[in-house]
């Protein structure tokens, strides 16, 4: 093994973390400064797209180059999930945003049904969320997630992806116009780190399918997209508090059901990455120790 292999995998997380940011931000920040210069250029849009692909391309060449390209891969296109897990991932997001919108309005805002858009509109949203927001799975959840869970066990595990998946979006708060902007970055982190809870629990008891935190993913954003017309009025509490706290309420659900460290009923999966004295196949039990099933 080169050395170099040898280091990325020594600090695999940290080196994804910092590609991650680099080839996003190199592009967002260039984008908020022209968006907030007034008058921006069309290709601003174009530069806030491929900035969110940089988990996805961050994951690539680490993956790439330690070697695991292959075995990862077939993680990221395998639908070998059971039909309950592929189920939660749709319905999951719909539950949620249902609660969120009764305590949205109990706490005093109200919801105009009319202000959204015809059901149609749902189709070309899930086609847009996907590109931008689902695709940042095969980062966070199909490669961060098994190389820092195995350390940390899931929930913790969970906790750090969320902190830096909701600091990554930083430039986006500063960007008029963004979904972000306008918007509490408490509340979004407070959400993020609950979202980031379930997803590991989606992630883990599918075995590893990236597919599935995508779906969700992807779900959850065209759902937020197309309710946020409807949110009007002055409560006591943002929407966004009521979405913190219904994400919150499943997730401690989740944590009392499985525990914190896996998650899941299943191992930990290794999302076809190689380990320093481990088989990629093998995965982590909740103990802590190796076990020979393989996901």
């Amino acid at each position: 093994m080169s050395s170099l292999r040898t280091q990325i995998r020594a600090h695999r997380f940290v080196v994804f973390l910092v590609l991650t940011y680099v080839l996003t931000w190199v592009w967002w920040i260039p984008a908020t400064l022209l968006v907030r210069g007034g008058d921006p250029p069309a290709f601003v849009s174009l530069l806030v797209l491929v900035g969110g692909f940089g988990p996805f391309l961050a994951a690539i060449v680490l993956a790439t180059a330690t070697g695991d390209i292959r075995s990862w891969s077939r993680q990221l296109v395998s639908v070998r999930a059971s039909p309950a897990i592929w189920a939660a991932a749709v319905a999951v997001p719909v539950v949620l945003f249902g609660a969120t919108l009764a305590l949205t309005v109990v706490t005093g805002w109200s919801f105009d049904s009319a202000a959204l858009g015809p059901a149609g509109v749902l189709g070309a949203l899930l086609l847009s969320t996907l590109i931008r927001g689902g695709l940042e799975e095969p980062g966070w959840r199909g490669y961060g997630l098994p190389v820092l869970q195995r350390r940390l066990g899931a929930f913790r595990a969970s906790l750090v992806i969320g902190v830096v998946w909701a600091a990554w979006h930083i430039p986006l708060f500063a960007m008029p116009g963004s979904s972000q902007s306008g918007t509490s970055f408490v509340f979004y982190l407070l959400a993020v780190l609950a979202i980031s809870v379930i997803t590991t629990w989606l992630y883990n008891e599918s075995g590893g399918r990236v597919l599935v935190p995508i779906a969700f993913h992807t779900t959850w954003n065209a759902i937020s997209v197309y309710l946020s017309a409807g949110v009007t009025g002055n409560g006591i509490l943002p929407s966004e508090a009521s979405l913190a706290l219904a994400a919150w309420l499943l997730a401690g659900i989740l944590v009392y059901r499985y525990g914190t460290q896996r998650l899941s009923s299943k191992p930990l999966p290794t999302g076809g990455l190689s380990f320093d004295g481990v088989q990629s196949t093998s995965e982590v039990d909740s103990t802590g120790g190796v076990t020979s099933t393989n996901y």
